[in-house]
């Protein structure tokens, strides 16, 4: 038979455990584990030599089985060939993994391992002998039982899909890292104040950020290491936001898990720089939505002027126009230039003084309001300032409205 002939071939270069033998079986039958695949195969092989054939095998394979026809000398066992008593072994290995994991609050856990070269040539030597038509790789049995024990001791589960934590073992080094899965929060806020960017600069050339006032409180919740926060675009740091910026606050490596949001949105609504509101956590996929969401949005800005104003009214000539805007100067050194068309929705504006005009713009997403007022340097066509034949000389802007919704 094809499978006592493979099996044969296993059991001549010497001892091999039950779970090895088991594993090259490993895909026939259902509802048993490797080691009692192996001791079944391990009996049959025994059966058919105490029935009176001629098998050529190393008997230590055989040590402990008592048989009935034929005397067979066995001697004691020394390392499985394959994965030198490895998974005898396992058991001390979960203890260094579960010390890890305690550190650390968590529902569902999934384990990785990485072998030893000798492992890997074994079973690569092995499997060019009998070929793997029925085999179960060594990495997927250690990771299964390494991953059963675990479960046995925490009580936690085992995910495949989105695990809390994903430890990756080292059996080189019996080294235990773990891979944390990061928290998403979704919110939406306003950043109330001038000269205060969205979030953290390198140099740290402002004292605070929306991003350091939002994470504040989830950091000390949840022992988070760090925060990432990812906005549906960004105002500039002079400009205020005043409707509700939709974003998602990344917790990166979170020793906590459970999050009290309700605390949490008390706790960052007493600054009186940045506000949130509708803070929920989601997975992963709704950072992309964010950054690649268009929304159109509704800005008021306070435009002083070089000379008097006059024509205002024409820049009711803008309402419904489409706008050719080029990358603005200030920001090519990290954008690529390219012309852009987007259309200018409303337009409103009131006369504060000769010089000074208050305007409220609604655009489509992606249009740089600051250079639809200034033309840039010729850039933006048409523009407030084109129009007016007027040169600008200071802006203060607001973002009054996001179409989130």
């Amino acid at each position: 038979m094809k499978f006592l002939k493979k099996i044969i071939e296993i059991f001549k270069d010497g001892f091999v455990c039950d779970n090895c033998v088991g594993r090259q079986m490993g895909q026939l039958l259902t509802g048993m584990t490797n080691e009692q695949r192996g001791k079944i195969i391990r009996y049959s092989i025994a059966m058919s030599l105490d029935s009176g054939e001629k098998i050529d095998v190393d008997n230590s394979n055989f040590f402990g089985i008592k048989f009935h026809n034929k005397k067979i000398k066995t001697s004691e066992p020394k390392k499985c060939y394959v994965c030198s008593n490895l998974f005898k072994e396992l058991k001390k290995k979960v203890e260094l993994i579960t010390k890890e994991l305690e550190k650390y609050e968590y529902k569902t856990f999934l384990i990785g391992c990485k072998l030893t070269p000798v492992l890997i040539e074994r079973e690569q030597e092995l499997w060019n002998k009998i070929g793997i038509e029925w085999c179960e790789s060594i990495k997927t049995a250690i990771n299964r039982e390494l991953g059963k024990e675990v479960e046995r001791i925490t009580g936690k589960k085992m995910n495949r899909k989105m695990p809390d934590i994903t430890v990756n073992f080292d059996l080189n080094s019996d080294k235990v890292e773990l891979n944390v899965r990061s928290i998403y929060v979704y919110g939406k806020y306003q950043k109330l104040v001038r000269n205060i960017p969205q979030t953290k600069w390198k140099r740290k050339i402002f004292k605070t950020s929306v991003q350091e006032i939002i994470e504040k409180p989830f950091l000390k919740m949840i022992k988070s290491k760090s925060t990432s926060l990812h906005g549906s675009g960004r105002e500039d740091v002079n400009v205020r936001c005043l409707g509700w910026r939709p974003f998602v606050i990344e917790l990166i490596r979170p020793i906590k898990r459970k999050i009290d949001l309700k605390k949490i949105l008390k706790e960052i609504n007493k600054s009186k720089k940045v506000k949130v509101k509708s803070l929920k956590i989601v997975d992963r996929n709704v950072v992309r939505k964010i950054k690649f969401a268009d929304y159109d949005k509704t800005y008021k800005a306070v435009v002083s002027f070089e000379k008097p104003v006059e024509n205002l009214k024409g820049a009711k000539e803008l309402k419904n126009a489409v706008i050719s805007q080029r990358t603005p100067i200030r920001v090519l050194r990290r954008r690529s230039d390219k012309m852009r068309r987007r259309k200018v929705k409303d337009i409103k504006y009131k006369l504060l003084s000769k010089k000074k005009v208050e305007l409220t713009i609604t655009t489509q997403a992606g249009l740089y309001i600051k250079e639809l007022i200034t033309g840039d340097k010729g850039r933006t066509e048409p523009s407030i300032s084109s129009l007016l034949y007027n040169k600008v000389k200071k802006i203060e802007l607001d973002v009054i409205t996001i179409y989130s919704d």
